[in-house]
């Protein structure tokens, strides 16, 4: 873990420098399976690795994670017993991994916030970089509620976002795609979702399912500074956690099976959780206690 951690720390920081958007970005991605009521595979969304470390008696100790949204991982409001996650090898194909989900007991690995209208959901778990094409994202890319203000991040902030494309998932290899938008609306009042008020960013971009636990990026260009313009490269930071989109319902046509005027479109407009509440979860009192540090 140590080797890749500093292999990530390397590349990520490297790239910032080198292009517009860091394309290995995509490699912190794997995509989420799992099976019908008839037994088939079917794709249900997006993950990706976050990697926490500190040093503890001059020893660097490193605990990796896969994120995804809650809603990801559950067949209505109950979380699967199974997921696969398809992750690239190092050679030109891909994998399937299985993992036996557990919301609670000695065996959990599914760790979410204390508010439960937050969708993310944190699992420990760690393929073998020597065989897998993955990297992870230190904690330290997460914006938390301290640097929000510092980094002056507001409406019109450049933010991009990679994740499961499900009209083209890949055969051989998995392929996210990367899509670009901007910050829409951040306000100190929670949004309606699913009948539940929770505290979300509004993105100016198109989102369909697969997208959903997607890591979504704040671009942070020359402005990034509060009330000053900084010299030097873009900097980027995880902004949260891709929910979903906003559809709208307009009486449009007549649903045959039900006899309801209805209409389902994407407004342009893309729900994001903030990256802060992930930060709570992977430094909180249980997470801390499992890994030991």
């Amino acid at each position: 873990m140590k080797t890749l951690t500093t292999l990530l720390l390397f590349s990520l920081s490297s790239l910032l420098y080198s292009q517009a958007i860091p394309t290995e970005i995509k490699k912190t991605v794997g995509f989420i399976y799992a099976k019908d009521n008839f037994g088939k595979v079917k794709p249900q969304g997006t993950g990706f690795f976050v990697s926490v470390s500190d040093s503890i008696n001059g020893q660097l100790k490193s605990s990796l994670y896969f994120v995804t949204a809650k809603h990801v991982i559950k067949r209505d409001t109950i979380f699967r017993d199974t997921i696969l996650v398809r992750l690239n090898l190092k050679d030109s194909l891909s994998e399937y991994g299985m993992i036996k989900l557990h919301s609670k007991g000695a065996n959990k690995n599914i760790f979410t916030h204390k508010d439960k209208t937050v969708d993310i959901a944190v699992i420990p778990i760690a393929p073998d970089p020597a065989k897998f094409d993955y990297l992870s994202l230190p904690h330290t890319f997460l914006t938390n509620r301290e640097n929000f203000n510092d980094l002056n991040i507001r409406e019109g902030t450049d933010v991009f976002f990679t994740g499961m494309f499900t009209p083209f998932i890949g055969d051989k290899r998995i392929y996210p795609i990367v899509r670009f938008g901007r910050v829409a609306l951040i306000t100190e009042e929670k949004i309606p979702w699913d009948n539940e008020m929770t505290n979300l960013y509004l993105m100016e971009t198109s989102s369909y399912g697969g997208n959903s636990g997607s890591p979504v990026f704040f671009y942070l260009g020359a402005d990034r500074g509060n009330g000053s313009i900084i010299v030097g490269n873009p900097e980027l930071k995880l902004a949260g956690i891709m929910k979903g989109y906003f559809g709208e319902k307009s009486p449009i046509k007549i649903i045959e099976t039900q006899r309801i005027p209805v209409s389902d479109r994407n407004l342009g407009i893309a729900a994001v959780v903030p990256s802060y509440f992930l930060e709570e979860i992977l430094l909180g009192t249980e997470l801390k206690k499992q890994r030991g540090f």
